[in-house]
Order: C-alpha cells, then sequence, then structure tokens
C-alpha cells in the first residue's frame, strides 16, 4: 500500500509499458556484471513478444548470458515481469523477464530488444472431402459480437463485470480479452507457475504475518467459494509471503509476480497508520480520518509529518471514520494490505473507488499510468463516510466480480 499519495494508493500496480529511459549497451557484459544495480521490480501483463537480437540473461544484474536470442527468432516468448537497473554511471534501461511457452527457455532480455507478436491466421481451402470419413463435428458456439459486448459492459456499473459479462463462452472471453483487461482494469500479473489447478500455495516467511495472510486468504476464498488460496511449506508452495523495506519507495505491500512483501519498518510501528493509540485498551474507539490533520493524530499521514516517514503533502482522505479496538484497527489495516495484494495475484489492477480493497487514489504511479485502465483518475470517485476496503478488509461486490472475470480469463 503506498502511503505517499494517499492511505490506499498502493504497492507498485501501475504496470509501465515496455520501453527505455536511458540507455547502456547489454553487449558489454563484463562491464554490466560490475555495475548494474537493480532499481525496481514491477509486475506486467503476460504479452507474447519475438526478439530481434541480444542476449538472455540468468538474473536482472546480467550476470551470465545463457542464450544467444539470434538462435530463437522463431520462439515465441511471454513477459511476465520488467527491472529497472541502473550502472554507477547513472545510466538507467529495462530488462523483462520472458520465458517460452514450456518455461525452459526463460531469462532477461533488453526491454527494447522484445517485440510484441502477433501470429498471423492460416485459413486453407478447397481441400477435398471424403463424404464416407466425414465426421460430425459439434457446433461451435457462436461468438458475442464486439458491440453487443459493449453495450453489456456500459450497462453495467463501472469497473464491476455483473451479469451476463460473467456467463459468456470460453470463446468469447479469449477473443475479447483486451477488451476485459482495459474495461475492468485486470490483466496476467501472476508468473506462470502460481496458480496450478486455480490454487495458490503460500509459504509465509515469517511466522508473525501467519494470522494475517490466513485471514486474507479466508476472505477471498469465502467470497469466491473455492479454496483458491492455502498455506503452503518452505518445500512445496508457488508463491511466497513476508517482510520487505518498503520505506525508499513508500509502500506498505508490493506483489512482483511471484511473491508478496510487506513493509517490515511501518508493520512494527504501532502508531502507524492511526496515530498513537492505547493499544492495551479493549474499548471500541472511533478513529477520523480526513483532509484535516490540524490535531496530529486520527490521520496515518499526519501522525508522521514530524520525521518525514510515509509523508506527502499532496495527500488526501475521504473524510470517513473507522471503529473498534485499537488492536482490531491495526490488525484489519494489515490484513487489508495482504488481501489487496493477493488480488494482485488475481489479476486484479486498482480502481478509483475507496470502498474496493484494490482502490488507488491515483491510477499515475511514478509518472506512468496502469497499462490496463478504462480511464485517468486523479482521486477517489466515493463520497465522504465511504468505509475504505483495505482499512476494514472488506472486499467489495467490484472486486469479487473482478476477480470472478479474471478467472474465466485464465488468469488463475
Amino acid at each position: 500500500m503506498k502511503q505517499k499519495r494517499g492511505i490506499l494508493t498502493m504497492i507498485l500496480a501501475a504496470v509501465f509499458s515496455i520501453g527505455i529511459m536511458g540507455s547502456i549497451n547489454p553487449a558489454q557484459n563484463a562491464e554490466a556484471k560490475r555495475t548494474v544495480k537493480i532499481v525496481k521490480v514491477q509486475k506486467v501483463a503476460s504479452k507474447p513478444y519475438r526478439a530481434t537480437k541480444g542476449y538472455m540473461y540468468n538474473s536482472a544484474k546480467l550476470t551470465k548470458k545463457i542464450h544467444n536470442l539470434k538462435n530463437y527468432k522463431n520462439t515465441t516468448f511471454y513477459s511476465k515481469k520488467r527491472v529497472t537497473i541502473k550502472t554507477t554511471q547513472n545510466k538507467k534501461a529495462y530488462y523483462t523477464y520472458v520465458a517460452n511457452k514450456s518455461g525452459k527457455i526463460k531469462g532477461y532480455v533488453y526491454s527494447k530488444y522484445l517485440k510484441l507478436y502477433q501470429p498471423k491466421t492460416i485459413t486453407i481451402v478447397g481441400m477435398p472431402t471424403d463424404p464416407s470419413t466425414t465426421q460430425t463435428k459439434p457446433t461451435a458456439s457462436k461468438l458475442i459480437s464486439k458491440t453487443d459486448l459493449q453495450s453489456l459492459i456500459d450497462a453495467s456499473p463501472d469497473l464491476d463485470p455483473t451479469g451476463q459479462l460473467l456467463s459468456l463462452t470460453a470463446g468469447d472471453y479469449a477473443t475479447y480479452q483486451s477488451v476485459f483487461d482495459k474495461n475492468f482494469n485486470v490483466g496476467d500479473y501472476a508468473n506462470d507457475g502460481v496458480f496450478n489447478n486455480d490454487q495458490a500455495s503460500i509459504y509465509v516467511r515469517s511466522a508473525q504475518l501467519i494470522p494475517y495472510v490466513q485471514k486474507a486468504m479466508d476472505k477471498w476464498n469465502s467470497a469466491l467459494g473455492s479454496t483458491v488460496f492455502t498455506l503452503g511449506t518452505a518445500q512445496d508452495h508457488s508463491l511466497t509471503l513476508g517482510f520487505g523495506n518498503g520505506q525508499a519507495d513508500g509502500w506498505d505491500g508490493v506483489f512482483d509476480g511471484s511473491g508478496v512483501e510487506v513493509d517490515y519498518v511501518s508493520f512494527h510501528d504501532s502508531t502507524y497508520p492511526y496515530g498513537p493509540m492505547p493499544l492495551s485498551s479493549s474499548q471500541t474507539i472511533s478513529v477520523k480520518l480526513s483532509t484535516d490533520d490540524s490535531d496530529g493524530a486520527g490521520d496515518g499521514m499526519a501522525a508522521h509529518v514530524a520525521n518525514r516517514v510515509h509523508y506527502d503533502a499532496a495527500n488526501h482522505y475521504l473524510t470517513t471514520t473507522v471503529t473498534g479496538t485499537p488492536s482490531q484497527l491495526l490488525e484489519n489495516y494489515w490484513v487489508g494490505v495482504i488481501t489487496h495484494e493477493l488480488g494482485h495475484s488475481l489479476g486484479l489492477d486498482h480502481t478509483p473507488y475507496f470502498g474496493d480493497i484494490m482502490a488507488a487514489q491515483s491510477s499515475v504511479e511514478d509518472g506512468q499510468s496502469q497499462e490496463n485502465e478504462k480511464y485517468n483518475w486523479t482521486d477517489y470517485k466515493d463520497s465522504d463516510g465511504t468505509q475504505g476496503g483495505a482499512l476494514t478488509a472488506t472486499l467489495s461486490q467490484r472486486d469479487i466480480d473482478r476477480a470472478k472475470l479474471t478467472k474465466l480469463l485464465g488468469y488463475w
């Protein structure tokens, strides 16, 4: 959860377009080994690419060339994450982690050397048939027209795939995947192998986080009516979850395609995000969140202005009140963070609705818009008094419907 722009502007989930902000020569492998620093790791939607030239590296630090891509001109690779690297000369470049369909050929490729691939459709006509060997094949389901699909989308609540949108044919979802992605802010963000038979197994690296993770898993499992998330072990898991350092980039939680991290410092700060509270009290209290932080409490940012932790002068809250015992308020917040991150693994990007677990104050992060977004926004669309989804660790119907859609699209 990214507190630098507001209490729910979360996680590095604004997915950047593949590009290059600076230039380094990836062919200078020896130099790269000595100077490369990983600045950021970001998830990207899985898309097909062909490599135009260059090499594939074993790690984001470019320590070893493992494949000469001129030998794989006809191989289709699928993107999963992108890293921003920087050299000691302060030059910046993007590398994309890709893998072929079987997953046997995988590694990091200079993003500029990858070109989106759209296979050509070949139709064979005029083939003679032998009536005696002709077999009756089932008639393929007729696809919904793009016009009719758009009418269904327009008739549904904003960013909420309801009714018939969740009961179309497999062909409809495959054919109009990009239409669904853009209209409902979703994408294929989890690495291959995270979900097996519609299920992910989570290894929690810190025992301290297990109760929070269990509650977050239970929320998704209950809402979706199936066991989507389970607890795994160090030896048997498909997704990891543990503590990380989010202070530099201002996140409370982050999903990178294969794992979730929760900021260690903020998690262990009993005044975050609501300010000082009597933690030993079992009395129910009410905390008001608003743009008025003159009292220095009741506002996560205001409580930290003095030492500049997680502070952004442009921060904004809807005026709302959350109620519970101090321990409940803190527990709900961190369960909400983890529930949000697991939502990213299911293929859900941000929405502008404060009541959603997947809410974010802005669609733009670090100057970049989300990869799949219906429109840009710079503030929450809800009205004052709305209970924040992440503050209360509550899934909205929009969150649930979008997760049902991403399953139909094959993202988990």
